[in-house]
């Protein structure tokens, strides 16, 4: 994961900020045990023992190790709160305007595979910030070991299609890649299914008309997009789309989405767990 980082920094000459949210006692603490405030020149008093101010320290000081072994060169700030990490890392993110969270999702063993965290999943449900979440494998992987060749991006899903055209855009722009849109509603005849490819990539024009600024630099609307149209209804026909294409990212909808939570939400965390790649949520 770090590794992901490192890269997204480099290749969008961005500051890094790593965060650990230090909870010790989540039935009192449901934090950020702090104000609302985005930035204090003194530390919070903080109602902890020797012993839980001790392990704070600590975990602080394995937190600066990391960051010097992953990210040195690199502009970064090392930040340790107090409280619910999924509130914690909501809170940081406002305050530190950032524009996309990343953070890994790991499955260990046949059925713990099968769920994601629960800070993960309150993340993506509460926050309505970009999240990268990394590939859903027990083993540790290594995430764009080539940069990001190829985008694959889930649309039709819900009302979030522009914000999914816009941002595989941005990273197509930034890495040269290829772009294929996959729609999940399935059309009727083979017809319908022309006038509907033709219907996404004419949106995906209009939306991403012109130049635009990627890291600095000028791109032009990606041109080495496609649409396929999937023959059976997502979610895994998404996954099977991104082995095919050989993704190294999806991009789905999420927003704050108005369908049926119980459809919705599990669609999306298949998605995740199922997907050869690091999935995107805009």
């Amino acid at each position: 994961m770090a590794g992901s980082v490192r890269e997204m920094a480099e290749r969008f000459n961005a500051t890094i900020t790593i965060l650990n949210a230090f909870n010790p006692l989540p039935e009192y603490f449901q934090g950020p045990l702090i104000d609302d405030r985005c930035s204090s020149m003194e530390e919070p008093a903080l109602p902890y023992s020797a012993a839980l101010l001790e392990l704070r320290d600590l975990q602080k000081e394995r937190l600066q190790t990391f960051s010097q072994s992953h990210f040195s060169g690199m502009r970064y700030s090392v930040r340790i709160e107090d409280g619910d990490p999924a509130m914690v890392i909501e809170w940081v993110a406002r305050c530190e305007k950032t524009d996309l969270i990343m953070m890994p999702t790991r499955g260990l063993g046949s059925f713990r595979r099968l769920l994601l965290g629960s800070v993960t999943s309150k993340v993506l449900h509460d926050t309505s910030f970009p999240l990268w979440t990394s590939t859903h494998k027990p083993e540790l992987s290594s995430s764009l070991p080539h940069g990001c060749r190829s985008i694959v991006c889930a649309v039709g899903m819900n009302q979030h299609d522009e914000a999914v055209f816009k941002t595989a855009h941005l990273f197509a722009g930034a890495y040269d890649a290829n772009v294929c849109l996959l729609h999940t509603q399935v059309p009727l005849n083979v017809q319908d299914r022309q006038s509907l490819a033709q219907s996404i990539r004419h949106s995906f024009d209009r939306v991403c008309a012109g130049d635009r600024v990627c890291a600095g630099k000028r791109v032009q609307t990606a041109m080495n997009v496609r649409v396929r149209v999937l023959d059976e209804e997502l979610p895994k026909e998404i996954c099977r789309a991104a082995h095919e294409e050989g993704a190294d990212l999806v991009i789905v909808g999420r927003g704050h989405v108005q369908e049926s939570f119980a459809q919705a939400w599990s669609h999306l965390y298949t998605i995740i767990r199922e997907s050869p790649c690091p999935v995107l949520t805009v």
